[in-house]
């Protein structure tokens, strides 16, 4: 769930990487007798430390995908470093079940380390996205010897990962499964001696012609190495048991050590992350910057967020060290506030009690005939959701491998399009500061027993730039066919737009847009849908008074 650019693993070794000592090669017995791999830094041998353990799918070191801490900072701030190939991935014995189990195989793990002669006890855990939420799994088992954990860019179940709003995360699952796992786990079967004969290569390179394949189940080189596929696929339902094992809604309340969370406002897991943070209260902490899923930059899309706004900026590492200090060694957090957000078109971060501040105002703004986005009007309007020519995912977020890429793109490419309809406020007389989460609801009516509803939120600059913001989905279905004209009532459909921070500026404008698809970030209807939307539909925005500023670091340097 986390990946370079390029695609490739092959990430260029950071500046520190010449920094750090051998690593210590260990096995893992869990209570299966399965064995895990893992590799082991110590800041000077023959001592005791607190470890800081990551647990991976992509391949154990000391960097990599998923990996973003200076691990020979880490050593010289005399902490040990663990990291493990997780189940079936790697070294590791088994089979990969992709987060199923990984409660169980976290807890036998951290309960290992904590009894190791190099540890003194304590363990604490780090690692993004796939390695996040194997620590709040590991940690809803209560594992003796934890202390904190630090997930970021976490979603908040297996079910999460496949879909959202009941529609598959195309772009999301296909790029990690083919690009990123599937040439992992092949060279792993042929380091066991267990490559097939006349298995396809990696497919990584048919990428493009498997995100556009229909049913999107119809995928034999994906099936062949990862039959889960499949089942993800047949089980929409996130109550089916499929699921269970790896989702965090039943297990947040068994998580009891402090977590720092934190996640950007262009991270397709953004939302899972700020639902983790609210579920687990007073224990946890909230970072949120203007970064995409893996990468924490000043500039996306063409948009400078400012000097202080990349990981650098805010001492990613250092972050991590003042948290892991304060519940391993006992000492003072330098940065106390609960809630830490980057506000983009401020261009500044703010420090909050919680999130959403209390001061935010659920604010309607009406869609009406014409293209009006205000107060209440009047409103039909209908579009034709055709699978052949669907609306073109433009940034927001996304996977970085989905051309144009994540982040604030500009969707003036996608005027024209008839099976897109846009509401837009007039220019604003006076800025307009968003935080929460922004909704859509569309009263919304179809000749299909099923069909899709996508959002999309976007701030019209005077320049005339259209910057993506946030944007959702929904699947409406209800087993009957809603034929206009029939009698039927038309169906309200909500559509979770998503979190964010963000000023719309003084002649500046707010548009909502609405269509059926938006592809290859979700995947298509097989056929062709005529959807009407009328009256009432509005999007919500949680309109904010001006909290007080705070223009410094996350973290200062030390």
């Amino acid at each position: 769930m986390n990946a370079p650019m390029n695609g490739s693993l092959a990430l260029p070794p950071p500046e520190w990487a010449g920094a750090l000592p051998d690593g210590r090669d260990v096995w893992t017995p869990l209570r299966d007798g399965v064995r895990l791999a893992a590799t082991v830094w110590l800041p000077k041998p023959g001592g005791r430390y607190p470890v800081l353990l990551a647990r991976t799918p992509y391949g154990r070191g000391p960097y990599g995908p998923g990996l973003r801490l200076d691990v020979a900072r880490l050593l010289s701030a005399g902490f040990a470093v663990m990291v493990q190939d997780v189940r079936g991935a790697g070294e590791s014995e088994g089979d990969l079940r992709f987060l199923t189990g990984e409660a169980a195989d976290g807890h036998d793990t951290v309960t290992w380390a904590a009894r190791q002669p190099w540890c003194d006890g304590q363990v604490g855990m780090f690692g993004d996205s796939y390695l996040g939420i194997a620590q709040l799994l590991a940690a809803s088992e209560r594992p003796d010897g934890l202390r904190a954990v630090a997930p970021s860019v976490s979603p908040a179940g297996l079910h999460d990962v496949v879909y959202a709003g009941g529609v598959p995360r195309l772009g999301v699952v296909l790029p990690v499964l083919t690009t990123v796992l599937a040439p992992l786990h092949l060279a792993r079967r042929a380091r066991l001696g267990l490559a097939e004969q006349g298995r396809p290569a990696a497919p990584a390179a048919r990428l493009g012609e498997m995100l556009r394949r229909l049913p999107v189940e119809d995928q034999p080189e994906i099936n062949g190495l990862f039959p889960f596929y499949a089942d993800w696929l047949a089980h929409p339902d996130p109550s089916h048991e499929l699921w269970r094992d790896a989702d965090l809604k039943a297990r947040y309340d068994r998580v009891e050590v402090p977590a720092l969370l934190s996640t950007g406002w262009y991270d397709y897991f953004r939302d899972s992350t700020i639902r983790a943070y609210r579920a687990l209260g007073d224990r946890a902490r909230l970072v949120v910057g203007p970064w995409t899923h893996a990468f924490r930059e000043r500039t996306l899309a063409g948009r400078d967020h400012g000097e202080h706004a990349s990981g650098e900026a805010v001492d990613w590492t250092g972050l991590h060290l003042d948290w892991f200090g304060h519940w391993m060694r006992g000492t003072p957090l330098r940065d106390d506030a609960r809630v830490r957000v980057f506000v983009t078109g401020a261009c500044e971060w703010r420090a909050m009690a919680g999130w959403p501040p209390e001061e935010s105002e659920a604010v309607r703004y009406h869609l009406g005939d014409g293209g009006t986005l205000g107060p209440e009007a009047a409103l039909r309007a209908c579009f034709l959701s055709d699978p052949g020519d669907p609306v073109p995912t433009m940034g927001g977020d996304v996977i970085e491998f989905l051309p144009p890429g994540p982040g604030p793109v500009d969707q003036r490419p996608l005027a024209g399009r008839a099976d897109v309809l846009r509401y837009t406020t007039g220019p604003l007389p006076a800025p307009l500061e968003v935080m929460g989460a922004a909704e859509l609801v569309v009263t919304a009516e179809s000749d299909a027993r099923c069909f899709t509803v996508m959002g999309k939120l976007v701030d019209v600059r005077p320049d005339g730039r259209e910057e993506i913001l946030v944007d959702g989905v929904t699947r409406v279905s209800d087993g009957v066919a809603r034929v206009a004209g029939d009698g039927a009532q038309p169906e309200r459909a909500r559509v979770l737009l998503g979190n964010l921070a963000h000023v719309f500026g003084a002649g500046h404008r707010v548009r909502v847009e609405v269509a059926g698809s938006n592809f290859p970030k979700y995947a298509r209807h097989s056929g062709a849908v005529r959807v009407t939307i009328s009256a009432p539909s509005y999007l919500v925005l949680p309109v904010t008074g001006r909290p007080r500023s705070s223009r410094g670091d996350v973290r200062p340097r030390s």
